[in-house]
């Protein structure tokens, strides 16, 4: 994604047809999740911004998405947001723009954006150990996973190097 832009993902995702219909934003779980949620966050919003040259790379609204996905099912346009949204992320990391995102202990992979993680760790205070879940990427933690169950099998020494 080196030499990919803003404006190259624009037009891989479709996001340059947009029609502004506004089903995307009608439809976001964002609305009912995150209290400072706003047109400007919004999916249409977002396109929006990239049609007019805004600096999405340093926009903190590029890290509310969910990337559920909702909106490109509705979207009439076939604009594949989350696609969007995460390949600017990409770009952003890229070019050090790392405070809005929550990155994994082990192998540094971004893992979700702090809004998401805030989201959740308040969603699950007293259900058990949430921050145990968000310290580490999907393959980091199918590695701790599979490294446990190795060496739980029997004749295995419980003490690890």
């Amino acid at each position: 994604m080196q030499d990919t832009s803003v404006n190259d993902l624009m037009r891989e995702t479709r996001a340059i047809l947009c029609v502004e219909c506004g089903k995307c934003a009608s439809a976001c779980p964002m609305t009912e999740i995150f209290e400072d949620f706003s047109y400007e966050v919004s999916p249409r919003g977002i396109v929006e911004k990239a049609l007019f040259g805004f600096d999405l790379l340093t926009d903190v609204g590029i890290w509310f998405c969910l990337t559920c996905d909702v909106c490109t099912e509705l979207c009439p346009a076939g604009v594949r947001f989350r696609d969007f949204v995460q390949g600017v992320r990409a770009l952003a990391i890229e070019q050090g723009v790392t405070e809005h995102g929550l990155f994994c202990e082990r192998c540094g992979k971004f893992v979700v954006p702090m809004h998401t993680a805030q989201y959740v760790l308040e969603r699950m205070k007293g259900v058990g150990d949430a921050v145990e879940y968000l310290r580490l990427c999907p393959d980091c933690r199918q590695y701790e996973f599979t490294a446990k169950l190795k060496d739980m099998r029997p004749g295995r020494s419980r003490a690890r190097a």
